[in-house]
């Protein structure tokens, strides 16, 4: 029966990873040049200061505001994309130290070429009732309230979430459907988490639900789960919660609560969940606030490297010079119940610490 399981599995993985080559040949014919390529991108440096002058100037618990009291090329992209009609494909290539964080040696494995490709994917477009999008190909995870591009944040920083509690990218095919405007599903299949070589015998599944029921507020349940060890069937689950309000024209309110486990071998079970409460509020064209409090807790010390309960509080300010140029002002305390922040001599002695960071982006 586990064969046959398996069997069937690998069989529906083949059969997705195919169904893009045969909508090629039915596209043939409906395919116009009335969908020209588009071309976009961004640049996004930053300057940050962390007031415990840690020794080896790395900002603890960060992803991509990593490096402190130096500038920083963050990252610098190009994105071509195809709007499926019905067949396209994205490919986003990156550069800085953001995609060196994201697609590190370890994650690519012998893939070095892809250190630079945040997404590449074919997309198709069937014809299954107002139409089944599917994508195949390396992209950025489904889970999370934020994204990779500090512009389509809120603030600069990411949260304690993005940065431990899930993925950043997959490879592997997923199947959209759009059953109402309100109502919409997505299915996975990937190799693994943050990998794009398969490091054991089994896939990875996922799955997002957004709903919304008003305008004003959409809720998307998000789900990741398979064994991510090399060699290992201990399985990891994710379950991600995002609830996004407009409360008002000026204010925007959203929630994002993680829980995850692992099963560890021989035995017992990690554990790690966090929530992150975000708020925007617009004060004119070119300018907003917003303020980020998040609170972490690492059960197990399986994503930290340590049993611990993290926090911090964001404020940002930003300040649109043009409508291609946004910078943005940010204050930010992060703190433990550990000491487990680097002071100035590279011992770990601190319980926080407080960062100041100027970032610009420019987009195009």
């Amino acid at each position: 029966m586990i064969k046959f399981y398996k069997s069937a599995k690998n069989y529906i993985l083949i059969s997705l990873f195919f169904i893009p080559l045969i909508s090629t040949s039915y596209s043939q014919s409906k395919d116009t040049t009335s969908n020209p390529l588009s071309i976009s991108g961004m640049v996004d440096v930053n300057f940050n200061k962390n007031f415990n002058n840690p020794a080896s100037h790395i900002n603890d618990y960060r992803n991509f505001d990593v490096y402190e009291n130096q500038f920083n090329l963050s990252l610098a992209k190009i994105t071509l994309q195809k709007t499926a009609s019905p067949v396209g494909f994205r490919v986003d290539l990156g550069f800085g130290q953001t995609m060196d964080l994201v697609n590190s040696d370890a994650s690519l494995g012998g893939e070095k070429s892809l250190r630079n490709v945040e997404d590449a994917y074919l997309t198709a477009v069937l014809p299954v009732g107002s139409g089944l999008t599917i994508n195949a190909g390396k992209m950025v995870t489904h889970m999370g309230g934020e994204v990779i591009e500090s512009i389509s944040n809120i603030n600069y920083s990411r949260s304690i979430l993005f940065a431990y509690a899930i993925p950043y990218y997959h490879l592997g095919v997923c199947a959209n459907y759009v059953f109402s405007p309100q109502f919409n599903a997505t299915i996975y299949l990937y190799n693994g988490w943050n990998n794009v070589v398969e490091n054991n015998t089994d896939k990875t599944l996922g799955a997002e639900i957004t709903w919304s029921p008003f305008s004003s507020f959409t809720i998307i349940q998000n789900y990741i789960g398979g064994p991510e060890e090399a060699g290992s069937t201990k399985k990891r689950h994710v379950f991600d919660t995002i609830i996004n309000y407009q409360a008002t024209d000026d204010l925007f309110l959203t929630v994002n609560a993680d829980y995850g486990q692992e099963a560890l071998a021989p035995s017992g079970l990690a554990v790690w969940k966090g929530i992150a409460l975000t708020g925007k509020y617009t004060l004119s064209d070119v300018s907003a606030i917003a303020a980020r409090v998040e609170d972490y807790y690492d059960q197990s010390g399986f994503t930290t490297g340590t049993l611990q309960q993290l926090n911090e509080v964001t404020l940002t300010y930003e300040l649109k010079f043009t409508n291609s140029l946004t910078t943005r002002f940010e204050f930010r305390r992060d703190m433990s119940d550990k000491n487990t922040f680097e002071d100035d001599s590279g011992a770990y002695t601190k319980n926080g610490q407080v960062t100041l960071l100027i970032g610009s982006v420019y987009t195009f």
